[in-house]
């Protein structure tokens, strides 16, 4: 029945909790692992809220650090000014668009507590804010940081504005009584989930997308990890899904390709966010010969 379908297996979440903190007073996300920016995945988060202190998220050892007019083939690209730590478990932190002159490269060692720089707006960054990305180094994995990071405070629920179903160059909405001919369709949906940290309309990466046909699960979508295949990143599953796989346009995620034969379908979107919020929207449509 199922011609194709997207999962990702959810991974040992407690692996991946070490305790780790928040590496600025005033947390405002406004970008999140797995969302679409630029044509391709987030591999971190991004902080907003104006200029901050920045500390580690854990004591560590100094790997590498960048200034804003370093050579333009210095690694990665578009974080202007950033600093990488090394810690325990094979763990590194990077931290980017810096303000250039704040960077702390006097320790080679670093603890917690001390300041490794000040939000700026070097690089691509529009605004003054920071990049985060955590790396495992022995698994080759982008990691998560909301998966090691202390619970934050969230009572909004992700948003599932639209869900199409498509079929060649044929896009339709699903809608209520929605009657359909039997055949292969690519379901897809506009999701989104909202920052309440950042006191405005500010649209985030969900963790986690289950869909279900009738009430059987088909498909599990977590933002959890990524690694990098063929030069491109890849959210991490049996068979991984690129970025031109899952986005169809920065919040519209196609879920997988479906056949649908004769008879009575509904199918139920479930949404959730690292705070447990759940937003879930169901359809009921016809399928005909």
């Amino acid at each position: 029945m199922i011609k194709k379908i997207f999962f990702i297996s959810i991974l040992l979440s407690v692996f991946y909790v070490y305790g780790f903190q928040w590496p600025v007073l005033d947390v405002v996300l406004i970008s999140t692992f797995g969302e679409s920016e630029f044509d391709e995945y987030v591999k971190g988060l991004d902080f907003g809220g104006g200029t901050q202190d920045v500390r580690p998220i854990d004591s560590g050892e100094l790997v590498y650090y960048s200034h804003q007019n370093a050579s333009p083939l210095d690694l990665p690209s578009g974080l202007g000014a950033y600093i990488i730590y090394q810690h325990k478990n094979g763990i590194r932190s990077l931290y980017g668009h810096l303000e250039d002159n704040s960077l702390n490269t006097d320790n080679y060692k670093i603890e917690k507590s001390e300041i490794i720089g000040t939000m700026g707006t070097t690089g691509t960054a529009v605004g003054s804010m920071l990049h985060l990305q955590v790396i495992d180094t022995e698994f080759k994995k982008y990691i998560n940081p909301l998966l090691s990071l202390p619970l934050l405070k969230d009572q909004s629920k992700p948003l599932i504005k639209d869900v199409y179903l498509s079929s060649g160059k044929e896009k339709m909405v699903l809608g209520p009584d929605k009657i359909i001919k039997s055949g292969v369709y690519g379901l897809s949906a506009d999701i989104r989930d909202l920052s309440e940290s950042a006191g405005y309309y500010c649209p985030l990466a969900p963790y986690a997308i289950s869909i279900f046909m009738n009430g059987e699960n088909l498909a599990n979508i977590n933002f959890e990890s990524m690694s990098i295949s063929d030069g491109e990143m890849l959210l991490e599953e049996s068979e991984g899904i690129f970025y031109s796989e899952l986005y169809k346009s920065d919040w519209e995620i196609s879920i997988g390709s479906f056949e649908f034969n004769p008879g009575d379908i509904m199918i139920e979107i479930s949404v959730k966010d690292f705070a447990g919020n759940e937003g879930i929207k169901m359809f009921s449509f016809k399928v005909i010969e």
